[in-house]
């Protein structure tokens, strides 16, 4: 059995949400943060960042970083579907636009959210906020221009990806607006909260 170390409407959510389309075993531990803003100190013992997601696998090893955990799971249970097998075409393409979420959105969402946590000087926040903000933008502009009629990034078929991306696109500044300039962002998400087990994920982290 899997043990997600979680938070409502934090990174884990996707991996929640994966998990459950998956089929696999998994138990949840919410790590809250106390009125301080810092975690339990035990948790520090099982990730030291203090960060969530955090997954513990069947042999008692710890992963960190909600994307690699999405593609080793997706990997891991080949009968779901959520990923292309390493000598598909689409195995590239697949790769390309989860570490695009990862390493792009994601960051920019956490700027436009904790802006005074990237600089030492709090009279930068707002720039910092801003320029995330812009950031996102293009990064959705680009990925919606990819996606194209889709529905999903590869196609017909959901993947991991495209879950990780709900996710994503739950937290951006602005996601009425978002879905109407890109309709086809707004049919991406709407398919992935639609399915039964990611409603219900997306429900337990209050998640629109």
């Amino acid at each position: 059995m899997f043990k997600l170390y979680a938070r409502p409407n934090a990174g884990s959510a996707a991996v929640e949400a994966l998990l459950a389309e998956c089929g696999a075993a998994f138990e949840i531990i919410d790590i809250l943060r106390g009125p301080d803003g810092t975690v339990p100190r035990s948790y520090l013992h099982i990730n030291p960042r203090g960060e969530v997601p955090t997954l513990r696998l069947a042999d008692n090893s710890i992963m960190t970083e909600s994307a690699a955990m999405m593609i080793y799971l997706a990997d891991l249970h080949p009968a779901a579907g959520l990923a292309p097998s390493v000598t598909s075409p689409l195995r590239a393409r697949y790769l390309r636009w989860m570490l695009y979420f990862a390493t792009g959105v994601y960051m920019a969402d956490l700027r436009m959210y904790f802006p005074a946590r990237h600089s030492t000087e709090a009279g930068h926040a707002d720039a910092i906020k801003a320029k995330a903000i812009e950031d996102m933008e293009r990064d959705y502009d680009i990925f919606a221009e990819a996606l194209s009629e889709g529905p999903f990034i590869l196609g017909q078929s959901m993947s991991a990806v495209d879950i990780y991306a709900a996710m994503l696109l739950s937290w951006a500044p602005d996601v009425p607006q978002l879905f109407a300039r890109h309709g086809n962002i707004k049919r991406l998400y709407e398919r992935v909260a639609a399915r039964p087990l990611i409603a219900k994920a997306w429900a337990r982290n209050k998640m629109p």
